[in-house]
C-alpha cells in the first residue's frame, strides 16, 4: 500500500478553477468600491467647498461673484483660511468641479471612464445632488 503526500493533478486544477471563480467574482467589485470611494469623497469635498464658499460670501464684502472660474474660487477660499488646500483636491480621475447657476459646487463627472457613470446609479439621492454628468444637470 502506498502513502500518497501531495495532490493529484485533478484535485490541484479543480483548487485552481475555484480560486479563479472567486477571483472573477471578487476583483470587479473592489475596482468598483475603490471608484465609489473615490466619488463619495469628492462629494463631501463638494459640501465642505460649497459650505466654505457660504460662510466667505456672509463674511466678506463684496461677496465672491458665481461667475469665477473654480480654481480662483478655491485659492481665495485656501488663502483667507476657509479650507485646507487639500479639501480641494479632486480624488476621481476625469472629474472637476463645477460651480452651479444656484451657487452650490458639484462634481462633474461627464469626462469620467465609465466605471465612474456606473459608479453613479449607485449613489444616494442626496448624493447624486451633488454630482453632474450624466444628464448635463446636477441631481
Amino acid at each position: 500500500m502506498r502513502f500518497e503526500k501531495g495532490m493529484t493533478l485533478i484535485e490541484l486544477i479543480i483548487v485552481l478553477a475555484v480560486i479563479a471563480i472567486i477571483g472573477a467574482i471578487l476583483i470587479p467589485n473592489f475596482v468598483n468600491a475603490t471608484d465609489k470611494a473615490r466619488l463619495k469623497s469628492d462629494i463631501q469635498s463638494a459640501r465642505v467647498i460649497g459650505n466654505a464658499l457660504d460662510l466667505y460670501n456672509a463674511e466678506q464684502s463684496p461677496a465672491m461673484a458665481s461667475g469665477k472660474d473654480m480654481e480662483e474660487i478655491i485659492s481665495a477660499l485656501s488663502d483667507k483660511g476657509y479650507i485646507k488646500e487639500e479639501q480641494a483636491l479632486i480624488q476621481t480621475d476625469g472629474a472637476e468641479w463645477i460651480l452651479t447657476a444656484t451657487g452650490e459646487v458639484v462634481v462633474d463627472i461627464e469626462n469620467c471612464s465609465p466605471a465612474v457613470l456606473a459608479v453613479y446609479d449607485q449613489l444616494s439621492a442626496q448624493e447624486q445632488r451633488y454630482v453632474r454628468g450624466q444628464t448635463g444637470a446636477a441631481k
